[in-house]
């Protein structure tokens, strides 16, 4: 499922918004900062489960 370069500044913003560290961000995810770094960059092929935990985050109004 591709996570698109809009979808991918959301992201940065929301990250840069809470305060969250990339490594933060990863664990909560339940990814590696490596895999959030292919995230935040945009384009990325994300897997089924990445992209659900992606839009579940982004869809989270604390």
């Amino acid at each position: 499922m591709l996570i698109t370069e809009e979808m991918a500044e959301r992201v940065r913003v929301k990250r840069a918004i809470e305060r969250m560290t990339a490594k933060d961000l990863a664990k909560r995810l339940e990814t590696t900062h490596v895999t959030l770094a292919k995230v935040e960059n945009g384009d990325y092929d994300a897997p089924r489960r990445i992209y659900n935990a992606v839009m579940n985050w982004l869809e989270d109004d604390k």
